[in-house]
């Protein structure tokens, strides 16, 4: 066969594998354009599909940069959704990227306002009034107001928004809705006055923190609740006042004023971490990894510390930080804390690791994606020059 018929031969293969590899990028651009076509057409007839599409689109091609700027005075509340960081104050809601874009800014007009946050919702309500708003990570969803004063708010990463309240009847209340806004159900409690509401990271369920007097002394109701089932799974009493809870697959946490309790859902202890006397000025936790207790008192910061234990609240180490502790975030890897001037950023075994200057403005800190420190009048994200490396 001559040289030429190959050429040839060569060259009518090459057009048909070209033409092939066309034909397969033309089908997936087809299939691609047919399912954005049909999201989007859904989109519109579907209110809350409709939203979480146009919040996916948004909140993904979204581009902005640090510093950001912050009106209407200082954060007062903070809280890390999916990708994205919310901050409150008493005018408006913002929500911002890990990249600095601003995908909200909502005037609330929420007097006395709180702040609940989980996945891709957050709630604004009003401390001691009746009003929320719930949000996505860019726009407003829907609003109402409950029938008694709203004690305290948790949202779960599927969505559901659960408000405590006071009763009229019963000394509490937790109301239940789903990510659509329609009321689920509603549980009734009589045992201690609530104090708050507690969702799980990894199912449906929410423990309810509680206070009451036994011969004078004060003990700490608690009620776990299946938000799936519906159901009060149990109801116990732990000696001291109530701090917060966290709760974990299979155990909640209760911070009382003098220790912390681990327990199953049936109220079984697990473990205990007595703070030997010491006052807490901070709790903080990352999902599932260590937890960070601040003792001290900062009118005299040479006797601050801070604890880290283990979800099983074996103790790790004991960091005698003998400065301000102004604020402290926890993240997979750091315990980020605060001073005037600088953060000091320790591994979980303890050891300072790096030192970020700030200014001395910085008034809270946050890990999102990097060091930010939220300043009066902005927001920042601390660069290479800031950290100085400890050796």
């Amino acid at each position: 066969m001559s040289s030429s018929n190959n050429n040839e031969i060569a060259r009518a293969r090459r057009a048909k594998y070209r033409k092939a590899r066309w034909k397969r990028i033309m089908s997936v651009l087809a299939v691609i354009a047919i399912i954005f076509v049909c999201i989007v057409s859904v989109s519109f007839y579907s209110s809350v599909f409709s939203y979480d599409v146009r919040d996916f689109l948004k909140s993904t091609f979204a581009i902005g940069s640090f510093p950001v700027e912050i009106e209407d005075g200082a954060v007062q509340e903070k809280g890390v959704g999916a990708r994205t960081l919310y901050m409150l104050n008493g005018a408006v809601l913002k929500n911002i990227s890990g990249t600095g874009a601003e995908l909200l800014e909502y005037h609330h007009s929420i007097s006395n306002p709180g702040l609940a946050v989980s996945g891709n919702r957050a709630v604004v309500y009003s401390r001691g009034g009746k009003s929320y708003k719930v949000f996505n990570r860019t726009m407003i969803l829907f609003s109402g107001s409950t029938s008694n004063p709203i004690i305290s708010v948790a949202v779960t990463p599927s969505g559901k928004t659960a408000f405590l309240t006071s009763g009229e009847v019963y000394t509490g209340e937790l109301t239940v809705f789903d990510r659509k806004g329609d009321k689920i159900f509603t549980w009734y409690g009589s045992e201690g006055f609530p104090t708050g509401v507690y969702a799980s990271s990894y199912r449906n369920s929410a423990v309810i923190l509680g206070v009451k007097s036994i011969n004078g002394a004060l003990f700490t109701t608690v009620c776990c609740i299946d938000l799936d089932a519906k159901t009060e799974r149990a109801v116990f009493e732990l000696e001291g006042m109530p701090l917060k809870a966290l709760l974990d697959n299979d155990s909640v946490i209760v911070f009382l004023d003098s220790k912390c309790v681990r327990c199953d859902f049936k109220g079984q202890i697990l473990a205990e971490y007595s703070y030997n006397g010491r006052s807490v000025l901070d709790i903080r936790s990352d999902s599932g990894k260590n937890i960070a207790i601040a003792f001290g008192d900062n009118k005299r910061s040479e006797i601050n510390s801070i604890v880290i234990l283990t979800r099983k609240l074996s103790e790790v180490c004991d960091i005698d930080h003998r400065d301000f502790i102004e604020d402290m975030w926890v993240s997979n890897d750091r315990v980020f804390v605060l001073s005037r001037g600088k953060i000091d950023a320790y591994s979980h075994a303890g050891l300072l690791q790096e030192i970020y200057h700030c200014d001395i403005s910085t008034y809270s800190i946050v890990y999102f994606g990097g060091v930010i420190r939220l300043e009066p009048r902005c927001l920042i994200k601390s660069s290479r020059n800031d950290v100085e490396e400890i050796e």
